[in-house]
């Protein structure tokens, strides 16, 4: 109460008050007392730096700023603020704050005069223009040296990538050039970098960043008895070139890349492309090959361009066939546009969709441009050696199927109002401009125009109508025994002339006779049709290969011949079906007979017409069926409920895509290297080097280090844009093999809790993949096959592939991986790490970690009698600790306490030990 005396006692308040009137007044006065408190702040004056000027900031600069001045306003500063602009003073001082117009614009209730405009987004609130009110009234006070926002242009990340020096006054700490450039920060902030981790700490965060598996008991005990003091280069380089970096960071990759399997409704495709795993299989192989990125990215955007007959390039086009869209073209080219940007730029363009941009230098039109080299872009799939049929499998490529299609600018971003009063040009930012963009028509050979050219595509065909037809023959056979042990059945009981038994005959023996006899016809008959289309498909093969030839003089001979077998195939084809009518006539009764029987006879007249057409001429105007090397996906095209215009294959292509991936790994791009060392310094550290991931422009956060990122930049680019040189560069730093423990930190944490300067490793929750993939390797039953076809969502839970090749879409998605914070499908440039309670009842509960618990236990066990030296080696493998003398006497003491609960099994009491370690938080923790 004392307290309360000496807060109540400048308003001349009455203690004795409260102490009669009780518990709810106290509550009301202690209301009035803030609305007294609130009005005394209503005439305060609001601070401008940390009050003011960041709404100005955050709702005004855009348009009022350095990027662009508006009615040529500025209220970057507040002198300018002052200055005003067209329509003088902006701001006016003092007692007359309220005819300032700013004010006036901000809080005026017309919306057509309200500041800023709608489309720009809410109002400012009540509370923010009271802040503003308060600031003029007080005098509209401000730092003397207040500076106005820096030239757009000049903004850190538009700057050209210059190789910085690296600094010379390194100290044995550091391994590697980044270690200089971290330990230089680390000096002038007053910190220290932690001591390095344990040996089987490295090496477990090395095979699990790099192979995405940890390393085996066998391989952790190999590593620490090797005694070279080149033991860690070793095993980086061994793990760099083993098959399975190619998969862990693929998977990185396709987060980045936006993959996806297709989904749609049923059947139905309406999102990404079928077969799309063969570009993921693309991904593994180039990630073990080295191959460049500045390669990777020409091939993902214009491989039909620049390799139009090489499958296995062309693969690298799913890239662009994954934003298929069934129904919504716009939304398509947007998506794309918006990808591209953010990928392989760090730049937010889709901002610019419906206005210039309004933190970076990148007007609306720049927007349309860009969209315009994706504007022809279509979608086909394929034919693949030995495999004609599409739906099974194929090759999803891109291809310009739209090359006349004009790109228009959208009003305000709605698809429904283009301004067709000009057609915009592919073209990019000024801002990133450092050459004349050159843009030149593609030529391609024939095979890309008529991909069935290619000479596995006919083989393809004949294949198939060669199995069909071993397929025939063997149903044949089986239909034949079918009907000699009906005969031979009925023959048996003929043999016997009893009533009975002659009654049976006549019920069951004769009908299963005459059925199996059908069955037979019916099996002879498609034997016939399947002979037939053998027949076609060769006639047809030789009729194109003669159309091809300008000297063949037999094409048109060779022409009526595939005409010629192709009505044949109608005509068996309609005897087959002749077949299965009477076989239904034969066991039909009551009221469908009637049916069946008018069945046979329209089957009979449709066989008839077929046979006579055999007899009639070929009419001038009559083709043969050509066969495809491949097939175009069509699209209801710009919501008209229409489908696309007619698409055809081309013999040239428009070029546009070749220029601008040019353009993206041009060396003189300032931005595709810093953003690609940026992804990739992420997933091996833990934290970005610009935090915004997909955001280099003037809203994101800027680099702690720059000089690293650049000379990162500069090393992948002068490396011949080598990922593995920049991975090794990476894991053997020093910085990166320091421990994550913060023991005897205390300053440093004091100094940068954030560990923005790098003093100590950042721990990283395991994605997903990892947590699934550890359990089963380390159970010794990971599968690993690599590639194909990605494993449908019905049969994961059975499979023990890696994760890497579930079928991951929109609609499927495996529960166990999302549960830990699987990629999102749309957009996926940073993966969560959430701490959620359905993690650990996964990692307690589910199939997969109980069976794997057994599995593990079994394992270790073999030849390792003693608990203690089990315990030891369960920690090492699971957890990758060497568990300290207190944690195996627990271990050993919880083995005694199972073995008895458990009627004295071994193998469940240490399956309960792998199970607790399986849910230690260093399982899935990457230390």
């Amino acid at each position: 109460m004392h307290q309360l005396s000496s807060f109540m006692r400048p308003w001349n308040c009455d203690v004795q008050l409260f102490r009669v009137t009780g518990r709810v007044s106290v509550f009301i006065w202690l209301a009035a007392l803030l609305l007294i408190s609130d009005a005394m702040a209503a005439d305060e004056p609001a601070d401008y730096l940390t009050q003011v000027k960041p709404i100005l900031q955050q709702r005004c600069y855009a348009c009022h700023g350095a990027l662009k001045q508006e009615a040529g306003l500025r209220l970057d500063t507040a002198a300018l603020a002052i200055k005003g602009g067209e329509s003088g003073t902006a701001v006016v001082a003092g007692e007359m704050a309220e005819s300032s117009i700013l004010l006036k614009r901000i809080a005026a209730s017309n919306a057509e005069e309200r500041m800023p405009p709608s489309e720009e987004g809410e109002p400012l609130t009540a509370e923010q223009i009271e802040l503003i009110r308060r600031w003029i009234a007080a005098g509209a006070k401000s730092p003397m040296d207040e500076q106005p926002e820096t030239d757009a242009s000049q903004h850190w990340a538009f700057q050209p990538i210059v190789r910085p020096s690296v600094p010379a006054d390194s100290s044995d700490w550091c391994r590697t050039p980044i270690d200089a450039f971290l330990e230089q920060q680390q000096r002038k902030h007053g910190v220290s970098p932690q001591p390095e981790a344990a040996r089987i700490i490295q090496l477990r965060r090395l095979y699990l960043d790099l192979i995405g598996i940890p390393p085996t008991a066998d391989e952790i005990a190999a590593c620490e008895a090797n005694a070279s003091p080149l033991w860690y280069e070793q095993t980086v380089k061994q793990l760099l070139d083993d098959p399975r970096h190619g998969e862990r960071w693929a998977r990185h990759w396709m987060d980045i890349w936006r993959y996806s399997d297709w989904w749609g409704l049923g059947d139905q495709l309406r999102n990404s492309q079928k077969h799309i795993w063969h570009w993921r299989d693309w991904i593994v192989e180039s990630l073990n090959a080295d191959t460049p990125y500045d390669e990777m990215i020409r091939l993902m955007l214009a491989a039909d361009e620049l390799h139009p007959n090489d499958l296995g390039k062309l693969r690298a086009t799913g890239y662009l066939a994954r934003n298929y869209w069934l129904f919504n073209r716009p939304q398509w080219m947007e998506e794309t546009v918006e990808h591209v940007s953010k990928g392989f730029l760090g730049l937010t363009m889709n901002c610019a969709r419906c206005h210039d941009h309004k933190y970076d230098p990148i007007a609306q039109e720049d927007y349309y441009r860009l969209r315009a080299f994706f504007e022809p872009y279509h979608v086909r799939m394929d034919v693949v050696p030995g495999e004609s049929d599409l739906t099974h499998d194929g090759i999803p490529r891109i291809f310009d199927g739209l090359s006349d299609e004009p790109t228009y600018l959208y009003i305000r971003g709605d698809e429904r109002t283009p301004d067709k009063s000009k057609v915009i040009p592919p073209g990019i930012p000024q801002v990133l401009s450092f050459s004349d963009l050159t843009i030149s028509p593609v030529n391609l050979p024939e095979e890309a125009q008529e991909p069935e050219r290619r000479p596995w595509v006919f083989e393809a065909y004949l294949l198939k109508a060669r199995q069909q037809a071993e397929t025939a023959k063997a149903e044949v056979q089986k239909a034949q025994e079918k009907l000699q042990v009906a005969e031979s059945t009925e023959t048996e009981l003929v043999k016997k002339d009893t009533e009975s038994k002659l009654t049976e005959r006549e019920s069951h023996s004769q009908v299963a006779v005459d059925s199996a006899r059908a069955d037979w016809k019916i099996a002879e008959a498609a034997l016939v049709v399947a002979m037939a289309e053998l027949e076609s498909t060769e006639k047809r093969a030789d009729a194109q290969r003669a159309e091809w030839d300008p000297a063949d003089a037999s094409r048109q001979e060779k022409s009526a011949a595939a005409i010629m077998a192709e009505r044949r195939v109608q005509a068996e084809k309609n005897a087959h079906t002749l077949a299965v009518a009477e076989k239904a006539l034969l066991i039909a009764a009551g009221d469908i007979k009637a049916a069946a029987e008018k069945a046979v006879q329209d089957s009979r007249v449709a066989h008839e017409k077929s046979l006579a057409a055999l007899q009639a001429e070929i009419k001038p105007e009559e083709k043969f069926t050509r066969m495809t090397g491949a097939a175009w996906t069509p699209t209801r095209f710009f919501n008209s409920g229409k489908d696309d215009p007619e698409v055809k294959f081309s013999s040239t292509s428009t070029g546009r895509r070749t220029a601008l991936a040019i353009w993206l790994t041009d060396r003189r791009n300032p931005l595709t290297a810093r953003v690609a060392v940026n992804h990739i310094w992420t997933r091996h550290m833990g934290q970005p080097l610009v935090p915004t991931v997909f955001d280099f422009g003037r809203k994101g956060t800027p680099p702690v280090n720059q000089e690293l990122l650049d000379w990162l930049a500069a090393e992948l680019i002068e490396s011949g844009w080598s990922m593995k040189h920049l991975h090794s560069l990476i894991v053997e730093s020093a910085v990166y093999r320091m421990s994550s423990s913060m023991a005897g930190a205390e300053s440093n944490s004091v100094k940068d809790p954030e560990n923005r300067y790098w003093w100590r490793r950042v721990p990283i929750r395991m994605e997903s993949q990892l947590v699934r993939d550890s359990l089963l390797s380390i159970a010794g039953i990971l599968d690993s096959t690599m590639g194909g076809p990605s494993i449908p969502a019905d049969q994961q839970a059975a499979s023990t592939r890696r994760s890497l090749y579930f079928f991951h879409s929109n609609n499927d998605r495996s529960l166990f991986l999302t549960t830990f914070d699987e990629a999102l499908v749309k957009d996926c440039y940073r993966r969560e790490q959430s701490i959620v309670p359905q993690q650990a009842l996964a990692l307690s509960n589910s199939q997969l970690a109980l069976d794997a618990s057994q599995q593990i236990a079994q394992r270790l066990s073999t030849g390792v009698p003693e608990d203690d030296d089990f315990a030891r080696s369960a920690f090492r493998v699971v957890t990758g600790i060497n568990a300290g003398e207190a944690e195996i006497t627990a271990s050993v003491s919880a083995l005694e306490s199972w073995r008895k609960l458990s009627g004295g099994s071994p193998e469940t009491a240490r399956a309960n030990l792998i199970w607790a370690l399986i849910n230690h938080n260093d399982f899935v923790t990457l230390r």
